[in-house]
């Protein structure tokens, strides 16, 4: 596996991320939908960042992977973190924000195992922070759905 496709394979993550929160932001009001634009904008953020570690590496440069390693990277994305984003989005508050939890838990993984092997360290260390705290606005907004309707909040926060 090259550093062109694990890195490809983080971007798409980024860009399904975008896609995911930007329809969430489309479909929603008040502070649920600043939220999901700023996620939104986090994301492109990101990938733009992964875009120049791309840049940083000569032409298909190899990583030192045994098999079993480049079977789970690529396992881990495709079973694990794609299928979540590609389904529609989930008809109600609670479920999008739980489904976002599961996909920014799960990048969060699959990031570190990849800063283990790339040497820019640093930028992954930012993105993994970046997307922790993805994950505690999105708990707590969680903590909050009971309060409000559908993708609408209306007055109730």
């Amino acid at each position: 596996m090259t550093v062109n496709e694990l890195l490809g394979v983080a971007l798409k993550i980024e860009g399904a991320g975008y896609s995911y929160y930007t329809k969430l932001a489309n479909i929603s009001t008040g502070k649920l939908k600043e939220l999901f634009v700023e996620l939104a904008n986090e994301e492109r953020e990101h990938a733009k960042i992964f875009e120049e570690i791309l840049k940083s590496f000569e032409e298909n440069q190899t990583l030192s992977l045994n098999e079993e390693e480049i079977g789970y990277l690529k396992a881990f994305a495709d079973d694990i973190i794609f299928p979540k984003l590609s389904i529609k989005v989930p008809q109600s508050v609670k479920e999008a924000l739980k489904l976002a939890i599961e996909v920014e838990k799960d990048s969060i993984i699959f990031y570190t195992d990849i800063k283990a092997l790339i040497p820019n360290k640093e930028a992954f260390e930012k993105i993994i922070e970046e997307e922790k705290k993805h994950m505690k606005k999105l708990t707590l907004k969680l903590n909050e759905s009971d309060t409000f309707d559908m993708f609408s909040e209306g007055s109730k926060i």
